[in-house]
């Protein structure tokens, strides 16, 4: 399918299609401040054939209109859905709104175009994946890496993860360690997962982690936060000569000394799945030459 942009609705074609009523291409919503609900309805326009939603309406069709603070509230649920679903490869720009004004009050009108096929599907940040049918916006059950990918590796490669634990600062923290582990799966790798905070059992945490790294094919250290924890297993991974692949989300601060390094900058899990697929695929290829048994 072809990049598709919806046409510009001005207040005649609202109008027109208030009377039509909801389709797969057209959504009505009273209102619309929660950021989750954005996303899935966003995200299953555009892995669909794109579409309008139009907020300020109720389900039959009737214009409510929109409070300036429930407008707000709107526009800021819609850019913070935009900002955690699109990578960076698609343009600024590619969602757009637009206000019209009638006698009962604003109407946001959202316009989603479809993502060409080669960039679907996009998945929210916790990996699913949203499609409209009818009037309805369905999640679809996950489906495994491609079977030809499986043949990436030979052997079982181990990856260590190191990242902030956080998680009460910055709850982000969460989808971003399931998305690495989605890019792990989407590359087809065999391989086994480690993060220290995962192992069960009484046991020396320092030696457990240079236990963890030293014996690790691959580590993939997220400098996000700038955690303490995080410079200190990197340490540990470059005496140790493991492959490492640095990540950190674009608002981090990296001192200058390991700025010098390697990064793949992100700005949501949807762009840090994404990025990290070549350099694993890579990573991978190289723990195959150094233990090919």
């Amino acid at each position: 399918m072809d990049h598709f942009t919806p046409p510009m609705v001005t207040r005649e074609i609202l109008q027109y299609l208030l009377v039509e009523g909801e389709t797969e291409s057209v959504e009505f919503k009273q209102k619309l401040n929660n950021v989750k609900v954005a996303v899935q309805l966003i995200a299953g326009m555009a892995n669909s054939n794109g579409g309008v939603i139009f907020v300020g309406v109720d389900d039959n069709g009737n214009p409510i209109g929109l409070s300036e603070e429930a407008l707000i509230l709107s526009r800021t649920a819609v850019r913070r859905a935009a900002d955690s679903l699109f990578p960076d490869h698609i343009p600024s720009g590619y969602l757009s709104t637009r206000e019209i004004r009638l006698q009962e009050g604003a109407i946001l009108a959202i316009q989603v175009p479809a993502l060409p096929d080669q960039m679907k599907p996009l998945r929210t940040a916790d990996g699913s994946v949203y499609v409209r049918r009818g009037t309805e916006t369905h999640k679809e059950a996950s489906s495994p890496p491609p079977e030809s990918a499986s043949k990436l590796s030979e052997r079982e490669v181990g990856i260590f993860v190191a990242m902030s634990f956080q998680v009460e600062r910055e709850p982000a923290l969460v989808d971003y360690y399931e998305a690495m582990k989605r890019a792990i799966q989407r590359t087809g790798l065999r391989c086994h997962v480690n993060r220290v905070d995962e192992v069960e059992g009484d046991y020396e945490i320092t030696a457990q982690i240079e236990k963890m790294i030293t014996t690790a094919d691959i580590v993939i250290a997220d400098f996000t936060l700038n955690s303490p924890n995080v410079y200190y297993e990197a340490g540990i991974a470059r005496g140790a000569n493991v492959y490492t692949i640095r990540t950190a989300r674009k608002d981090t601060d990296i001192p200058f000394d390991v700025g010098t390094k390697k990064f793949i900058l992100y700005a949501n899990a949807t762009q840090l799945e994404e990025a990290l697929i070549e350099p694993l695929q890579k990573a991978s290829v190289e723990a195959q030459k150094r233990h090919p048994n």
